[in-house]
């Protein structure tokens, strides 16, 4: 308004030195009071204007190739979100198991005796002992037969390899060979522990054996405690005899006892290298990594099995773990933990460039990595007190693996936007605003680079409002497009507009508030079963805003009203000037336009007193410029003539002086009276001139 207030200003300054000037004196009524009234006549503006000599093209403003222009706003890195911000895969892999050794093997142990004739006879009647002696001179006789005769215990060991030793399984062999020149009865034989006498098999008997013959008998001996020194009882119950031998008091009978398949509850004992049969087997790293998340497979760029191997046992031990379901350079994962006697030991196991399948566990074909192990134990030669409780304790863990994919089903978490309320500071504008005006097309895109394998569902809901109506966007829920593998990123967007939403109806409003909420959901599907989801170790969501307003619209009578402070009034009621408002006769604006914009315009000025709330007097200005004609797309065909004059009265410039406000209102429609849209191009045209008729009345 001070631009409207100093152009009035300089015009009426330039009344006095240029126009064409009608000048009427009336000589005879001359006083001391001196009343002109010329009228002048003169231009007052004139040009040529294009929208591209307003709107220069830029990163805001743009012009298509046909000189359309659109309205652009971006927004880069309105999202970053890495694998991170959704999960957590360090120290999601882990096994803790305490092993029991159970049972260990140990070696076999042997020992014989040889009882000789004479030993035996020593248990005879003197006269049959005497006999026996008088035979052996080393021609044949006659063998005597003997009755059945106890010969007492005999000692057997030590035995080598186990000083006591509690048996879950054992056998012991007793065997008897007859090295005598006639045949025996049956052989009885019972066996015990030395010193304790504890029995280690009940009596056992030996079938009667011929000369030259031997005979065995296997006792279970599970459960028994042995030591490694033993008596056996021995009866031999008597011979027939037999004609024309050498009897020799030398000759013998043997005995031997034969330990075997020995395996010890406890004791002390030398245990041999050996593999666990019990313990050694199959077992499970379970991951967590998170509610409602399985991981069928994956591959670790770099990472590690962490191990802590902790020996209760004083004997050597070594674990020997073998994923199955991994592989590196073709081969399965393997390592050796060896664990010394009592101790603790800790390290890795590599997982660089190592593929799993977590899957193969048919009851649970996820989140499973099977674990072959393997004990093995020796006591290294010495002997040590072992007990079957004896344990190691193995705990596994994968820390922070630098993953390369993970393949699996990955929940349906749910993130949510926070309900807010935007308020756009539109309310003073607004208040100065009537009629409607309506923006075609326009359109938030969402540009985004996805390298997540996971279908997230968007819901977005945003209100505005302006006074009592509100507009919903009624957008429908929609998915993000997302790679399928081996494809690991993609690069695609989303389109808000009139299509699928009430975005333009919103902006249209144009709202002073705008309230939006939401949500984001992993496989917003239900679970289907499958397992197809795929995140990799770079995973990252990248999305930038474009906001994009295409310069088509309509309008339909939008008044604008601004209120100034009247500059035509006097500051001072002594003011003598002779170019006072309420002197002027008239003041004509003739303006004359071909217009090539779909946008005509009317003015109306308004002498108001705020004091009385009063219109003092309106000068109406109706179509200063009408608006260009349009084809059916909305595009200027043709430029419309008009000539509007404004006329300022009299009766205007004396209302002037008792009005302390101006309003000006400006009215806008665009081509086909705002029912239609019409486009804005930047090669649009206005031709314009003005031409100013004054008439003052100049007192002296």
């Amino acid at each position: 308004m001070k631009r409207t207030r100093i152009l009035i200003l300089l015009t009426l300054l330039a009344l006095f030195h240029t126009g064409c000037v009608k000048e009427v004196y009336n000589l005879d009524k001359l006083s001391d009071r001196m009343k002109l009234s010329p009228v002048f006549a003169f231009p007052a503006a004139k040009g040529d204007l294009t929208l591209s000599d307003i709107v220069k093209p830029d990163d805001t403003v743009r012009f298509d190739n046909d000189n359309f222009i659109r309205i652009v706003l971006k927004k880069d890195s309105v999202f970053d979100l890495r694998l991170k911000d959704f999960y957590n895969f360090s120290d999601i892999a882990s096994l803790d198991r305490g092993y029991v050794f159970g049972e260990v093997e140990f070696s076999d142990f042997t020992a014989g005796k040889s009882i000789t004739l004479n030993t035996i006879s020593l248990n005879f009647t003197p006269a049959l002992r005497a006999t026996f002696l008088s035979l052996d001179d080393g021609n044949p006789h006659d063998f005597p037969s003997f009755p059945s005769t106890n010969t007492g215990e005999h000692s057997f060991g030590p035995f080598a390899g186990f000083e006591n030793a509690l048996l879950s399984s054992g056998m012991l062999k007793i065997k008897v060979k007859n090295n005598l020149t006639a045949p025996l009865n049956d052989i009885k034989v019972h066996v015990y522990n030395s010193p304790d006498h504890s029995e280690v098999t009940p009596e056992v008997t030996i079938p009667s054996l011929l000369p030259g013959e031997s005979d065995s008998i296997s006792v279970n001996i599970a459960g028994r405690s042995i030591r490694n020194n033993m008596v056996a009882a021995i009866v031999f119950t008597g011979s027939p005899g037999a004609s024309n031998v050498i009897v020799d008091m030398d000759q013998t009978v043997d005995v031997s006892l034969h330990g075997y398949d020995l395996e010890a509850v406890s004791g002390r004992l030398i245990v041999p290298e050996q593999v666990l049969g019990s313990p050694s087997g199959k077992d499970t790293i379970d991951l967590d990594p998170g509610t409602d998340i399985e991981i069928e497979s994956g591959k670790i760029l770099t990472g590690s099995l962490a191990f802590t191997a902790i020996s209760g046992s004083p004997l050597n031990t070594t674990i020997k773990i073998t994923l199955p379901s991994t592989s590196r350079s073709g081969t399965p994962v393997q390592e050796n933990i060896i664990i010394p006697p009592l101790q603790t030991v800790n390290g890795s196991v590599s997982l660089n460039n190592t593929t799993a399948d977590f899957s193969t566990d048919f009851n649970k074909p996820y989140n499973r990595l099977p674990v072959n192990y393997e004990i093995k134990v020796s006591s290294g030669g010495n002997m040590i007190n072992f007990s079957s409780l004896d344990e190691v304790q193995l705990k596994l863990t994968m820390p922070d693996p630098d993953i390369d994919y993970l393949k699996g089903y990955f929940g349906q978490k749910t993130e949510e936007i926070e309900k807010d309320t935007i308020f756009t500071e539109l309310d003073d504008i607004l208040e100065k605003i009537t009629g409607s005006f309506h923006i075609a097309n326009p359109s938030i895109k969402l540009n985004y680079s996805n390298s997540f394998g996971i279908p997230v569902g968007i819901t977005f809901e945003a209100r505005g409002r302006r006074d009592a109506t509100a507009v919903n966007l009624d957008l429908a829920p929609f998915t993000i497009d997302y790679p399928a593998f081996p494809v690991r990123d993609i690069t695609s967007s989303f389109k808000i507009d009139k299509t699928n939403s009430k975005l333009a109806d919103i902006v249209s409003l144009p709202p002073t508030e705008v309230s939006f909420s939401g949500s984001g959901k992993l496989n917003p599907s239900a679970p289907s079963g499958t397992r197809n989801n795929y995140v990799f170790g770079n995973s990252r969501f990248i999305a930038s805003l474009e906001i994009e307003v295409p310069l088509e619209l309509w309008i339909n009578n939008l008044q604008f009203a601004d209120t100034v402070d009247n500059f035509l009034k006097s500051d001072s009621e002594d003011d003598d000037s002779p170019l006072k408002p309420e002197n002027m006769e008239f003041f004509r604006l003739k303006i004359t336009a071909s217009n090539g914009f779909p946008l005509g315009a009317s003015l109306k000025v308004i002498l108001y007193d705020s004091l009385t709330a009063t219109n003092l007097h309106t000068i109406n200005a109706p179509d200063i410029i009408k608006p260009a004609l349009v084809d059916a797309s909305g595009k200027v065909t043709s430029a419309v003539e008009s000539e509007t004059i404004i006329d300022f009265d009299k009766d205007f410039f004396s209302k002037s002086s008792q009005a302390d406000k101006m309003i000006f209102v400006f009215t806008l429609v665009t081509s086909g009276g705002g029912t239609k849209d019409v486009k804005f191009y930047s090669d649009y045209k206005l031709n314009f001139k003005a031409n100013l008729l004054v008439k003052p009345n100049v007192i002296f």
